[in-house]
């Protein structure tokens, strides 16, 4: 079973684009190894991190790490519009200071927390305006058209990085305490062969009320949640230089062969290239 559809990928350094649809190009649960901003801009969506999911309204920005699970749950089927930026962190490296961390609003924070903030109609015109001008850039290839590009996302990180540290957002999660505790559970038994019959049990839920739950609050299924929280932190462990092996253990995969094939359908990539 080829599970690429929730391991968003794209060629280049920084994709951007502006959507106005029913769908996302990605329609479940997803991680990637970038980083994303996203702003929402109208329509009737949810936005899920983790174990968080939020009412999005005009001016909202959401952002993603490279080792957080998250989607746009779509309420009505309406479309609904949104500005995305993806960029790759080693891009930014060389224009981080001692006394401007541009990543700080991505990394600084524990996973799943404090991914959101109101954008006011005075930025979102400024930052609207300057995300077109990185958006032709990036589609109109000319001489200069990466640099130009490369400026815009610097400049647009700066915006981002000065909104999150003053106005983050205290938006109530729209989870139930069951699903939070089912959540929190996953979290902290990764190791475990973790089965929608055995976190039910840990948690004395009917394991078809739990799976009814979770799909009603997120859009997305149990299972997925599970497999990308194991490969999210399969990921910390290889990227921290644990070996395949220990790493296939740690993440509670335990058949050495099904995670090997796994970590491949999901990232593209095998774990050892990963690692390296």
């Amino acid at each position: 079973m080829k599970h690429n559809r929730y391991y968003e990928k794209f060629d280049g350094d920084i994709l951007a684009g502006l959507g106005n649809s029913p769908v996302s190009p990605t329609r479940d649960f997803h991680i990637h190894d970038h980083y994303e901003i996203f702003l929402f801009l109208g329509g009737s969506v949810n936005g899920f991190v983790d174990q968080y999911s939020y009412p999005l309204q005009r001016g909202n920005v959401l952002l993603f790490n490279n080792h957080e699970i998250h989607k746009i749950f779509n309420v009505t089927g309406q479309p609904y519009e949104r500005l995305t930026i993806h960029f790759k962190a080693q891009l930014v490296y060389p224009f981080c200071t001692a006394a401007t961390n541009l990543l700080a609003c991505f990394q600084n924070r524990k996973p799943g927390e404090n991914n959101l903030a109101q954008m006011e109609e005075p930025l979102l015109t400024e930052y609207t305006k300057l995300a077109l001008q990185l958006i032709s850039a990036l589609e109109n290839r000319q001489y200069g058209s990466e640099v130009l590009a490369l400026t815009y996302l610097i400049q647009l990180l700066v915006m981002v990085n000065e909104l999150y540290s003053r106005s983050r957002s205290a938006v109530p999660s729209l989870i139930s305490p069951h699903i939070q505790s089912a959540m929190s559970y996953i979290d902290n038994h990764l190791h475990l062969k973790l089965t929608i019959e055995h976190i039910a049990g840990e948690l004395n839920l009917d394991k078809y009320y739990l799976s009814h739950l979770f799909k009603q609050q997120t859009g997305g299924t149990l299972y997925r949640y599970v497999l990308l929280k194991k490969i999210a932190l399969a990921k910390q462990l290889l990227s921290a230089g644990t070996s395949v092996s220990d790493t296939c253990y740690l993440s509670g995969f335990n058949d050495y062969a099904n995670f090997i094939r796994t970590f491949k359908n999901i990232t593209g990539i095998p774990p050892g290239k990963y690692g390296k």
